[in-house]
């Protein structure tokens, strides 16, 4: 189809599948199953397979992310030609795929792991297991040459990661108008957030100087600093006293603070933030969804919503396997009861 077609078409079918998705109000029906076989039941309107219980609960995140993956391929199919920042969001789960790769291959593992299956859209040779420089061969990781010693693991994942970002950024820069509006606004809000509960936990929890954590920070310019706008909001909060809510009170994201009550102690709670903030980015790609219906960007904002949809998949089936009580499984993923 031609794009404003293809855009129509896909938007329509995009919302139908969003109301019949475990998101918003239906994402707590998702901890309310008592074991996985109603789980499954649930999510795939078919009775269970007679297996393990620890296969079942592999199977069932392999058919959830299967599932959402072969939709959102059935709408970039639907263009002539798909936008690069429409197919780029699937490389976050390749990225996924080659940390995998690291994980056995650091833990000597002989056999190639059990990857997500992105029906075509990765660049991974991993025929060429377990040659590392085989597998990125001719890829955008093909810098990416050898296993990564234990040592190295974190910092090899951290160029992955930061990588993954500027091609997203960039992708988002070669869009105009009103879309490139959108897209900005979608990836700022987790990207964003993610840098500044990162930059509190390092600042806090491990008392690195500011300095130090600067240099943690992803980043879409050519450095971690107060020009760029990934880096910038997580820069300044490392200037905020985390026990002192008036530093606080006109913060940008303050609704996403623990609360405070006069007279009581309080410190800042990376925790309280990164799961008020992840249904806080639910409802905001929700409304871009709407918002943008005629752009591509409504696609990247259900992307967004389904990957949520996904993890609390898999944090539901998780909780089940280890009886974990549905309030604080919920409460993982950002939710509560009251949701």
């Amino acid at each position: 189809m031609d794009k404003t077609s293809a855009i129509l078409f896909d938007y329509a079918k995009a919302a139908g599948l969003l109301r019949k998705s475990f998101v918003q109000q239906r994402a707590s029906e998702l901890f309310q199953q008592n074991t996985l076989a109603e789980l499954w039941s649930l999510l795939f309107k078919t009775p269970a397979p007679m297996m393990p219980e620890v296969l079942l609960a592999a199977e069932i995140e392999k058919q959830a992310f299967s599932n959402f993956i072969n939709q959102y391929h059935f709408f970039i199919k639907q263009y002539s030609k798909p936008s690069f920042i429409l197919e780029a969001q699937i490389k976050r789960y390749e990225v996924e795929n080659l940390k995998e790769i690291f994980d056995a291959l650091c833990s000597g593992e002989k056999d190639l792991p059990e990857l997500l299956d992105l029906h075509g859209y990765s660049q991974l040779k991993t025929e060429n297991w377990p040659n590392v420089a085989e597998i990125t061969k001719q890829t955008n990781y093909q810098w990416v040459d050898h296993a990564p010693s234990l040592d190295e693991q974190q910092k090899m994942e951290f160029k992955l990661d930061l990588q993954l970002i500027k091609e997203l950024w960039n992708a988002i820069q070669a869009c105009s108008g009103n879309e490139k509006i959108g897209h900005e606004k979608l990836f700022l809000d987790e990207f964003v957030m993610k840098n500044i509960i990162w930059a509190l936990r390092l600042s806090i929890f491990y008392n690195m100087d500011k300095s130090e954590v600067i240099k943690n920070l992803f980043y879409v310019g050519d450095a971690p600093s107060l020009s760029d706008p990934v880096a910038a909001p997580a820069i300044k909060v490392l200037d905020l006293d985390p026990s002192n809510y008036n530093d606080w009170e006109n913060w940008k994201y303050k609704e996403y603070l623990n609360p405070y009550v006069s007279g009581e102690n309080w410190k800042v709670s990376p925790s309280w933030i990164e799961k008020s903030s992840i249904i806080g980015r639910e409802k905001r790609a929700f409304s871009i969804f709407h918002q943008y219906g005629m752009s591509d960007v409504a696609l990247v904002a259900w992307f967004k919503i389904k990957s949520f949809e996904l993890n609390c998949i898999r944090t539901a089936v998780e909780a089940i396997r280890l009886n974990v009580e549905p309030e604080e499984a919920m409460s993982i993923v950002g939710l509560s009861s009251s949701d």
